[in-house]
């Protein structure tokens, strides 16, 4: 942005304004949504030099005489916080900012939440936080096992990114990956390696200069896409792939997920156990288990592109309702809400859900009771119901429904508890016949013994004979 020398010349409005202009990363989805929601937000990118000394120089020239730049950048941004007041002080890099300047200017607001879903830096100290979000639902797990309170949060799609890259139907690129290669992607690489022998798969992101010199994905290789250029890509790609970084574990969390679909591109990304909360596999999305499941997926795709533009379709549908940024921030105040009641923000606006999980076993998922089987296809206006269950998603009886499953995984008692952390139920289903012998190693005992250590009420429900 600053290369051309012009933008540097200018008002700290003009310079913050253009820090976003291009949708990096979640760019001001956070304040635009909270704004719709009547809430006063600001992103300050505190580690933008530029951008930080644009803002002393126009409030306060006198830390522009600080020497050293990281003390430096830390005084303004300690300046900013007096200067707009927040109620909520949100760090979006947990690994950046010292603990000990949060807990100088922890005085200064209400709550202080941090925001991971990253690797973690060694010997991070999390006494500042309030509360710590993540869209990875095993981190809920960790940090509070750190002594930190902690929710699940997804991340979202920015919609108005549309309006920027409004598409006539073409797509130049029938095969595309764009995103991180080697390091902590490693083992996602692997799976792009034996893509690319198959296929024509054309590749961008950060990490291909160090690609070994062998690599086909060095072959295919076109640069890096950041912001615009990215979302051009994948507003261009017929197909495009996602992998998850390594940390992921056996969950689906991270951006491409929505960006890939919000753009319209058909996805095809590595299943996960709790995809089904997120898409439809192999309907909305499509997985893979294995680099030659991907490959015999992604040819069907290509050979089908009617296939593979009826599922981008469905994909992009359920982003634009779902998975928005506006309707991640009615999420966020929820939360904010129920973690923090002193928090001063009005929550008026917002519905109020009971969050029910239903739990189902393979040999009973078409035994479901017909009521309680529609609850689960259809929107709740008072309700928000998932299902767990070790069936594998294709199963007919079990499409189409919100889901929390086992697909090729084995549900077991971390798996259990990373579900409930991520759901929070008030209340428990259980579909089965009120059993007399409970076999301890069975995820079914094991959610319902973490449900009684949370004092969540557990009741059964009797399969359909």
């Amino acid at each position: 942005m600053y290369a051309s020398g012009v933008l540097i010349q200018q008002p700290w409005a003009s310079q913050h304004k253009a820090h976003f202009a291009g949708g990096f990363g979640t760019g001001d989805a956070y304040s635009h949504g909270l704004g719709l929601l009547g809430v006063e937000a600001i992103e300050i990118v505190a580690n933008s030099m530029p951008l930080q000394r644009a803002w002393a120089q126009e409030y306060r020239k006198e830390l522009l005489q600080l020497q050293d730049s990281g003390q430096q950048l830390l005084s303004i941004l300690e300046a900013q916080i007096r200067w707009f007041k927040p109620t909520v002080l949100y760090v979006q890099d947990i690994n950046w900012l010292p603990a000990g300047f949060l807990q100088h200017v922890k005085p200064l607001v209400d709550i202080v939440v941090g925001q991971n879903a990253c690797p973690l830096a060694a010997n991070l100290d999390f006494s500042p936080y309030d509360l710590l979000l993540t869209s990875l639902p095993h981190y809920v797990g960790k940090f509070r096992a750190m002594g930190v309170n902690a929710a699940y949060f997804p991340i979202g799609f920015d919609e108005r990114l549309l309006e920027r890259h409004g598409r006539d139907g073409s797509r130049l690129h029938a095969l595309t990956f764009v995103g991180g290669l080697g390091g902590f992607h490693n083992n996602g690489t692997q799976v792009l390696e034996a893509i690319a022998l198959k296929l024509p798969l054309q590749v961008w992101g950060y990490g291909g200069q160090q690609l070994p010199v062998g690599s086909t994905l060095k072959h295919r290789w076109q640069g890096e896409a950041w912001a615009e250029d990215m979302y051009g890509v994948l507003a261009n790609s017929q197909i495009t792939i996602n992998r998850h970084i390594d940390i992921a574990e056996s969950y689906a969390n991270n951006m491409r997920l929505y960006e890939a679909t919000g753009m319209g591109a058909c996805l095809l990304t590595d299943a996960k156990l709790n995809l089904p909360c997120l898409f439809e596999p192999d309907y909305e999305v499509v997985t893979y288990t294995s680099p030659e499941e991907a490959i015999s997926k992604l040819k069907q795709l290509v050979l089908n592109p009617q296939l593979a533009a009826d599922i981008a379709a469905r994909g992009q549908a359920r982003t634009l309702k779902h998975h928005i940024y506006t309707r991640r921030m009615e999420e966020l105040l929820a939360l904010l809400q129920r973690h923090h009641c002193q928090t001063t923000v009005s929550l008026t606006k917002l519905p109020s859900f009971q969050t029910l999980l239903v739990a189902c076993r393979a040999e009973h998922a078409d035994r479901i009771p017909g009521p309680l089987r529609q609850a689960l296809l259809r929107e709740h206006l008072n309700h928000r119901m998932t299902l767990v269950s070790d069936a594998p998603f294709q199963i007919p009886a079990l499409q189409k429904m919100h889901r929390w499953c086992g697909s090729t995984l084995a549900l077991d008692a971390v798996q259990v508890r990373s579900c409930l952390d991520v759901m929070d139920p008030d209340q428990i289903l259980i579909v089965d016949d009120q059993p007399t012998g409970l076999v301890p190693s069975d995820w079914l005992t094991q959610l319902k013994q973490q449900a009684e250590d949370r004092q969540i009420l557990c009741t059964y429900v009797r399969p359909i004979a």
